[in-house]
């Protein structure tokens, strides 16, 4: 009730898509965009808004892939 009475109040529409995979990455993205990192050429991330650097902890499944970008929470 909260998020769509904030939805009517800046005039977006009130709608669903689960389908739009691109649309939900945008929302998470911009959502947790001070918990997004980059990944270096040395194997750590550095984070964007306050450039800090960070490792994947080498129990997570990503220690083994090390995407280009990560969204962390």
């Amino acid at each position: 009730d909260q998020l769509e009475g904030l939805l009517e109040r800046v005039e977006i529409e009130v709608m669903s898509n689960p389908g739009d995979l691109e649309a939900i990455r945008k929302a998470i993205t911009s959502g947790y965009f001070p918990h997004c990192a980059r990944l270096q050429k040395n194997g750590s991330y550095t984070t964007i808004k306050h450039p800090q650097t960070v490792h994947i902890h080498p129990s997570s499944g990503l220690a083994q892939v090390l995407p280009r970008w990560v969204v962390y929470h």
